[in-house]
């Protein structure tokens, strides 16, 4: 019987101890460590190459979502299984974006919970109903607002002379999301948003990032986000 290692990264005591009780009562699973940091997550994931880490998404300093775009480049083979209360549809977008492997929802049933965690540990992406209900309404309404929003790319691109990627870093401005939000959420470095928002400031003719938002909003760049 192959023996599975798994981290737990909680910022609750009570809870971080519950999940550790229920997956070390199994012969074939053993909690190697048990973080209430990021720092610490960190730190176990880079160490210990566990086969799993269960990781809070409101973990501090460094958000679930984060730690997971850190893992997947760090420690690919690590599964990551995020931990949280709820998710927005976008929050839920951008974990399966940053790689996470599956979802536990903290009102979890605790006998569940192991079914869960063993099944993300065999391949599977584990995603909760509620979580899942959320997801398949986003991409609807990303694909059915597609056509639209090719049009509407094309006319405000044109008018700002924005280049795709331009346009894109845009958007995320127009949704109030920092420079480190932005480098998140499309992957990329704090150098090469910072660049980009330059270049949109320049193009727009304005360099004060609220008046940039307002402007940015008003020009149309949150339609297709409600």
């Amino acid at each position: 019987m192959e023996l599975k290692t798994v981290v737990i990264a909680e910022r609750q005591t009570l809870l971080r101890e519950g999940v550790r009780k229920i997956i070390e009562s199994e012969p074939d699973l053993s909690v190697v460590a048990a973080c209430e940091s990021s720092a610490e997550l960190i730190a176990a994931v880079r160490t210990l190459r566990p086969s799993a880490a269960i990781v809070d998404v409101g973990l501090k300093p460094r958000g679930g979502i984060d730690l997971t775009f850190w893992a997947k480049e760090h420690r690919p083979d690590t599964k990551i299984i995020l931990f949280a209360d709820d998710l927005d549809d976008d929050d839920v977008v951008r974990s399966i974006a940053a790689g996470a492997d599956g979802f536990l929802l903290k009102d979890t049933d605790w006998s569940d919970l192991l079914g869960y965690v063993r099944a993300v540990l065999q391949g599977h992406l584990y995603v909760p109903e509620r979580l899942a209900k959320k997801l398949s309404t986003k991409l609807f309404r990303m694909l059915s607002g597609e056509r639209n929003g090719n049009e509407h790319m094309q006319s405000l691109s044109e008018r700002f002379r924005l280049t795709e990627k331009e346009y894109e870093i845009s958007l995320l401005m127009a949704r109030g999301l920092s420079n480190r939000q932005i480098a998140e959420a499309l992957m990329y470095s704090d150098g090469t948003v910072r660049n980009y928002v330059s270049n949109v400031y320049e193009k727009i003719g304005i360099r004060d990032r609220a008046k940039a938002v307002i402007f940015l909003r008003e020009a149309g760049f949150q339609q297709l986000h409600g």
